[in-house]
């Protein structure tokens, strides 16, 4: 499945991510849409490769690229195009030369907190996206 369509708990906007890329838009139930995330494999041949997570926060979701573990935090908006955004999580591939959907995540407690796993090796990192700034977005491995 190329295109994945993610309802939002605004009922009039869905996301729809392309899987193979990483570009999620967001569509309004009037036919407006807008580009929230361009696409992050620019030439991507895989399917199911990105992933979106849908988070406490009704405007956030979590992008995870499930081959080599970087993370984004994508908000959509039903009041201002300026409030789109899809800013990284970790900047840095955890792996290279995967050719698998290997990551996942799970919530911990804190809302803006999760685990991410390699589901291969078990290697986990603990990761935070946030709404007060980039300071507050971070991944730390554990050891």
């Amino acid at each position: 499945q190329v295109y994945k369509m993610y309802n939002t708990r605004n009922y009039h906007n869905q996301l729809r991510l392309n899987t193979m890329t990483g570009e999620v838009q967001q569509i309004q139930d009037d036919g407006q849409s807008w580009i929230v995330c361009s696409a992050r494999e620019i030439s991507g041949d895989k399917e199911s490769r990105f992933r979106l997570y849908e988070t406490q926060n009704m405007w956030t979701f979590i992008l995870l690229d499930s081959y080599n573990g970087r993370l984004w935090q994508v908000q959509y908006s039903a009041q201002d195009l300026d409030n789109l955004f899809c800013i990284p999580i970790n900047k840095y591939e955890l792996v290279s030369d995967n050719e698998n959907c290997i990551f996942s995540i799970q919530p911990l407690t804190s809302m803006y907190q999760y685990y991410l796993i390699n589901d291969r090796t078990g290697d986990m990192w603990k990761f935070q996206w946030s709404t007060k700034g980039d300071d507050y977005r971070w991944i730390e491995k554990f050891k």
